[in-house]
C-alpha cells in the first residue's frame, strides 16, 4: 500500500495505465481536495475506517460497466467525506485503446457528485453529450419532512477542454452554494422565446374562447363548409 499526499488514484487499477486516465483520474482526485489516500494496486476498491481526528473515511470503487452508445465504461465512485461521487469515463476499445498512449483523448464522460450544506442537499451532474455537448445539472433540495423542495438549474455547453470540467468540480466541492447561485443568477438573466407550436402544446382548444368574428367572415365560412 502507498500513502500520498499527492494522491495517484490512477495506480489503483492496471486499466488506467495511460496518460487519458493519468491526467483525468487523478485530476478528479486533485479537484476534489483528495489527499492521505492508502492506494492498493489492482484491487479495484479503497476502504478506509480510521476514526482519528486527522483522518477522512473514504470509500472508492474502480469498475467497468457494460456497452453503452457512449462505449465502454470505467467507473470511479463512492465518497470521500461528505462528498459522494460517481465519475465515468467513456472509451471505444476497438480505437481508443490504440492511440491512448500517444497523447490524452478528450473521451465522453459523466460526473456526478452530491455534498450536504446545512440542511440542503447540492448535486452537480455533468455529462457527454451527442459527443459534442456537454450538459450541466445543478439541483438543491431539501426534505422539509418527507416532502422534497428542490430547484434546478440546466443548461448546455461545447466544452472542449477538459481542464475546464475539473475547475468546475473543484468550485462545487469548495463552495455548491455558490455555483448554484451564480448559474441560477445566470439562466434566470437569460430571454427565452418559444415558437407558437411549443405554446400550443400545453393550450386546450376551445372555440367559444376564440376572438368574435365578423359576419362576413362567418358567411363566407359557412358559404364555404356548405361547399
Amino acid at each position: 500500500m502507498e500513502k500520498n499526499n499527492n494522491v495517484n488514484l490512477a495506480a489503483m487499477n492496471e486499466i488506467f495505465n495511460n496518460k487519458t486516465f493519468e491526467y483525468r483520474i487523478n485530476g478528479f482526485a486533485r479537484a476534489c481536495n483528495m489527499h492521505n489516500i492508502e492506494v492498493l494496486r489492482n484491487s479495484g476498491v479503497l476502504f478506509n475506517t480510521k476514526k482519528k481526528n486527522d483522518d477522512i473515511k473514504y470509500y472508492i470503487v474502480a469498475s467497468t460497466g457494460g456497452k453503452s452508445e457512449k462505449g465502454y465504461g470505467v467507473t470511479l465512485s463512492g465518497y470521500y467525506g461528505d462528498l459522494s461521487f460517481t465519475f465515468t469515463n467513456y472509451r471505444n476499445l476497438n480505437k481508443d485503446i490504440i492511440r491512448i498512449d500517444r497523447k490524452i483523448l478528450e473521451l465522453p464522460f459523466s460526473i456526478s457528485l452530491f455534498k450536504n450544506i446545512d440542511k440542503d442537499i447540492y448535486h452537480l451532474e455533468i455529462e457527454t453529450i451527442n459527443g459534442m455537448e456537454t450538459k450541466f445539472t445543478i439541483t438543491k433540495s431539501r426534505d422539509l419532512k418527507n416532502k422534497i423542495l428542490s430547484s434546478k438549474v440546466s443548461f448546455y455547453a461545447n466544452v472542449l477542454d477538459f481542464s475546464k470540467i475539473l475547475k468546475l468540480v473543484k468550485s462545487f466541492v469548495y463552495n455548491p452554494i455558490l455555483v448554484f447561485n451564480t448559474y441560477n443568477e445566470v439562466i434566470n438573466s437569460k430571454k427565452i422565446t418559444i415558437t407558437n407550436s411549443d405554446l400550443n402544446k400545453a393550450i386546450l382548444q376551445d372555440e367559444n374562447l376564440d376572438k368574435p368574428v365578423s359576419k362576413i367572415k362567418k358567411k363566407i365560412k359557412n358559404i364555404i363548409g356548405n361547399n
